[in-house]
């Protein structure tokens, strides 16, 4: 029965400014009670906060208020609190409250049991072996990892052809290829 609530900052910030503006019908108090009533808030990308005075103001009396009533927030971000530049100095003191964990791109193990997870869920079977390739072939990300699996699973079904270890590699090969490749203005 909890009420949560995932915004990305960008959300945030554009729900604050159209209180201001009076748009929606939502007053800038009805924004505050909104969030105050929460009982989790996820906020992504807490940086973008940054230079926005007021936005920061509201953010720290709506932080402030779940704190106090003993309620959870989450802030991701790409800098630890003490590296935020153009933040409020109280607003950061509340960020060094909670737990700051530096959270790193996932091994070969872990990439191979999210990859086995998603397969899991979607009643997919790949042998073990093409999904060791493509753990330890896809080492950026969980988005680039899941987008080749969806790219593979969908070439599988839309040819009908079996996955293998060679069509996973021309996936792969075409996804790295187009996401390495520099864009030029004469390209374009």
């Amino acid at each position: 029965h909890a009420k949560i609530r995932y915004v990305t900052s960008e959300t945030f910030i554009n729900e604050f400014v159209d209180s201001i503006r009076n748009k929606n019908n939502i007053s800038p108090a009805e924004f505050r009670k909104k969030y105050r009533e929460l009982d989790v808030l996820l906020i992504d990308d807490i940086q973008f906060l940054a230079k926005k005075t007021k936005t920061q103001e509201t953010f720290f009396h709506i932080f402030n208020f779940l704190h106090q009533n003993h309620k959870q927030l989450v802030l991701t971000c790409d800098k630890f609190p003490v590296d935020l530049e153009d933040m409020m100095p109280r607003l950061l003191s509340r960020f060094k409250w909670g737990l700051s964990a530096d959270i790193q791109r996932p091994d070969t193990a872990t990439r191979s049991a999210i990859l086995k997870n998603k397969l899991y869920n979607n009643g997919i079977v790949l042998p073990e072996d093409i999904i060791e390739y493509l753990a330890t072939s896809i080492r950026t990300n969980v988005r680039e990892l899941e987008g080749v699996l969806i790219s593979i699973v969908a070439q599988s079904s839309l040819n009908k052809k079996e996955i293998t270890k060679e069509l996973a590699q021309q996936i792969i090969d075409r996804f790295i290829k187009s996401s390495a490749k520099n864009v030029s203005v004469e390209y374009i």
